[in-house]
């Protein structure tokens, strides 16, 4: 290169270098005020916070737990194991769902049927125990209904549980008070979908064990893109009933109490009886998980198997094979 060329060239490098000093020097700088803004931010929130939370009244939930075991299992708790394991869920899931509730759990059930006595202090403490009467085991599930019925002016809602099923949703009663508000029906009642997991699997057994599923297109509604509808399978072991909607039950004349209706007494105590008076609605397919609660068990899956279903759902692909690769360089095969 001339000679001629070469002050140029170093007042072409002094500007580059200015250049590439300042863009660093800019870095450098956003970098710090950025740090600088992050440790401002609890001064900022400090400054906007607002003083008091919300004033709001707690919905008043009264929630009755049908739980029987054998006399064996209410003696020995090796033998309760698994009986006192669901029930701890059970309980658990209500009182995670309902903390922002004022909430009260009674064990329906009959002297030396439960295993109550094994459960955690803490739920011990929060729990009552209802040993009415000797009756039927298989129709306590209709007497719980008369603890309802005399408590219908202290109680905000009404929820009946069986003791093997899990909530989990902190919005129940957001969700069902938007039901019972918007979906144009009167009497018209919101149950959850019911499912099992099993080897890694979702399956909503009560869609999965009914064949065929129908579904009633005429009388499905859709509430801000979430869709319900009615099946020919409501059953859920679990409901929850405003006062209201208590009320009207009542009114009815409740002919169908203590009635064995179309199938087991569990199932007519549990679902079918309240048929009489209300039409029941579960979440669309389109969305089957809007509201739900857990089968803590997977026997209806072991008795229903098949894995082509759209009620079956997997996270992972589990038709899909992927192979262990070896290394060779220690000598495995």
């Amino acid at each position: 290169m001339s000679a001629e060329n070469a002050p140029h060239r170093k007042v072409m490098h002094f500007i580059f270098l200015q250049i590439a000093l300042l863009q660093e020097i800019s870095r450098a700088v956003i970098r710090y005020i950025k740090m600088m803004l992050f440790y401002q931010r609890k001064t900022i929130i400090n400054l906007f916070k607002e003083n008091e939370q919300p004033d709001q009244e707690r919905p008043k939930i009264f929630a009755a737990v049908a739980h029987i075991t054998s006399v064996e299992e209410s003696e020995n708790p090796e033998k309760g194991a698994a009986k006192i394991e669901r029930l701890r869920h059970t309980i658990d899931g209500l009182l995670a769902s309902f903390a922002h509730c004022d909430l009260t759990i009674a064990i329906q059930t009959l002297p030396n049927r439960h295993v109550t006595a094994y459960l955690p202090e803490y739920q011990i403490k929060c729990i009552q125990i209802q040993e009415e009467p000797e009756c039927d085991p298989m129709f306590v599930e209709f007497r719980l209904q008369e603890e309802f019925v005399e408590k219908v002016e202290e109680f905000n809602w009404f929820l009946f549980i069986e003791d093997d099923i899990i909530l989990s949703d902190a919005f129940t009663i957001e969700k069902l008070e938007k039901f019972n508000r918007e979906s144009g029906y009167e009497n018209a009642i919101l149950y959850p979908n019911r499912y099992e997991m099993y080897q890694g699997t979702k399956r909503y057994i009560d869609l999965t064990i009914t064949h065929p599923l129908l579904i009633n297109k005429l009388s499905s509604v859709e509430i801000e893109g979430v869709k319900f509808a009615e099946f020919n399978n409501p059953h859920s072991a679990f409901y929850c009933l405003s006062k209201n909607q208590m009320k009207h039950w009542i009114k009815s004349g409740r002919l169908f109490k203590n009635q064995v209706v179309n199938v087991g007494p569990l199932e007519s105590a549990a679902t079918f009886c309240l048929l009489e008076c209300f039409s029941i609605y579960k979440p669309h397919p389109s969305n089957l998980n809007y509201f739900e609660v857990r089968h803590y068990d997977s026997k209806y899956s072991k008795l229903y198997p098949e894995l082509e279903s759209p009620y079956t759902l997997s996270a992972v692909n589990n038709s899909s094979h992927i192979p262990i690769v070896k290394d060779s360089c220690n000598g495995s095969k």
